[in-house]
């Protein structure tokens, strides 16, 4: 930034460029002396901040180039429009006649780059967040369908493997489902990226239980859907009966996407609960 021409009076304040040098130097030999990676990522901030304030050297004829490729930077970065729009709204005013009030329009420059590092931060943290995610729940997606599988093919020997094979299959459908919801970019400079790993955790929770609870309405035959003759009931049923009759084609695929349907979109199961209790509610409605 002091390299760039500028004219003549638009002089550069040396003394501040010296400071900022001497500054930056102190940071390159404490990092090569840290001994722990929280001493350098300190290290690391103070010299993001002792970049921003490049603004303050810049020349008065490219302050407002330099903003607007700060703002095209965000935008493709993905960052939301609401917070680009206000950005913009913010500092258009000091960066209108930067000829005028050149103070004002660097003190502007130098907040919108200290917004983009903190974008640039978070935009790295959340790729890594979500491949992290996204890496773990794929195999998971993955191995919980054969272990289902393979729990209703032996449910005749011990009948508490049926529950357990649910369970399985309902925690595939709510892994398949988060995986298909990952938040875009779009969440809030804040807590949001660290609270989602919480809630994948609750929208399994949510989605496994929403699914044992379908799958027993269905077995109890509040909805007598069936494919190709054979209701969830009859799988259930023969999952449980002789092992010459144990679960097989048609059944199994039963047996296996319907709780991983429900799983996958637990607002199914706001239907049961309508089909159940609508006509209480309406009874109970006094006249």
């Amino acid at each position: 930034m002091a390299q760039r021409p500028r004219p003549a009076e638009d002089t550069l304040d040396t003394k501040f460029l010296a400071e900022r040098l001497r500054h930056l130097s102190e940071i390159e030999n404490n990092a090569g002396q840290a001994t722990d990676t929280n001493h350098l990522e300190d290290l690391i901030s103070f010299a993001e901040q002792q970049l921003e304030l490049r603004a303050y050297i810049c020349p008065v004829a490219e302050i407002q180039r330099e903003a607007t490729l700060v703002i095209d930077l965000l935008e493709e970065w993905g960052v939301p429009k609401t917070v680009i729009q206000k950005l913009s709204k913010l500092h258009v005013e000091p960066l209108k006649k930067p000829e005028t009030t050149p103070q004002d329009a660097r003190a502007a420059l130098r907040s919108l780059f200290e917004e983009k590092d903190s974008w640039a931060e978070y935009t790295d943290d959340y790729e890594d967040q979500m491949k992290l995610y996204t890496w773990r729940l794929f195999p998971v997606a993955i191995i919980l369908p054969f272990l289902a599988v393979i729990t209703f093919h032996y449910a005749f020997r011990f009948s508490p493997l049926l529950v357990l094979g649910l369970l399985f299959a309902g925690a595939a459908g709510s892994c398949v489902s988060v995986l298909a919801k990952m938040p875009l970019l779009d969440v809030a400079l804040s807590a949001e990226l660290e609270a989602y790993g919480r809630r994948i955790f609750s929208r399994i929770a949510v989605g496994v239980g929403a699914s044992l609870i379908g799958c027993a309405l269905l077995g109890w035959g509040l909805f007598p859907i069936s494919l190709q003759n054979q209701t969830f009931a009859d799988a259930l049923n023969t999952s449980l009966a002789a092992p010459a009759t144990s679960p097989a084609g048609i059944k199994t695929l039963i047996l296996l996407g319907v709780p991983m349907l429900l799983g996958f979109s637990e607002r199914a199961l706001t239907s049961f609960e309508q089909r159940i209790f609508g006509n209480i509610k309406a009874v109970a409605k006094p006249d």
